[in-house]
């Protein structure tokens, strides 16, 4: 994004995590960890009363960063999910109907038209199972080690596919955001 921190592009006069946060917020979830690495000290000023934890190794991959985020959870919790900045569009009701079916130990997938898509959600009895990745292992890892845990929820929020990566994929979203 020319060196431009995601988490800070507006559409529609929100930033793309304070889109990502309503819906969280909005979907019922009261504990927020926002996980951040690269642009942190822009990404701390613009959200300083957020829930912020810094990961120093972002840069080896995002299972460290899911890792910063479960060990500044606090204890209890049944379970989180792992919101991708760079998909602004999700839904409050789709977030809504996929805590609907977390357990302790299942793995939460929206799909869309036969997509799986973001949010994930992973219930508390595979933190461990997280924390033990090695950095150069991505969560897939987890998700693939045993389909039987793994629960689809169909929906219609084309938001959980929604990835914007390029300012190719920004500027479309802004000309179709309008």
């Amino acid at each position: 994004m020319g060196g431009q921190p995601k988490a800070l592009l507006r559409f529609r006069g929100k930033t793309f995590l304070e889109h990502v946060l309503s819906a969280v917020r909005d979907s019922g979830i009261t504990t927020t960890v926002v996980v951040v690495g690269h642009h942190q000290k822009e990404i701390r000023q613009a959200f300083a009363a957020t829930n912020l934890v810094f990961n120093p190794d972002y840069e080896q991959g995002m299972s460290t960063s899911v890792q910063s985020g479960i060990r500044a959870l606090p204890a209890g919790v049944q379970g989180m999910g792992v919101f991708l900045v760079d998909h602004p569009l999700i839904d409050e009701r789709t977030v809504q109907k996929l805590t609907e079916k977390l357990t302790p130990h299942t793995i939460v997938l929206p799909v869309h038209k036969g997509r799986r898509g973001h949010p994930v959600f992973f219930g508390a009895g595979l933190f461990e199972e997280i924390l033990a990745l090695s950095a150069d292992q991505g969560l897939n890892t987890v998700v693939r080690r045993d389909p039987s845990r793994i629960t689809e929820v169909p929906v219609e929020d084309v938001g959980v596919l929604s990835d914007i990566d390029t300012p190719e994929q920004f500027e479309n979203l802004l000309r179709e955001g309008d």
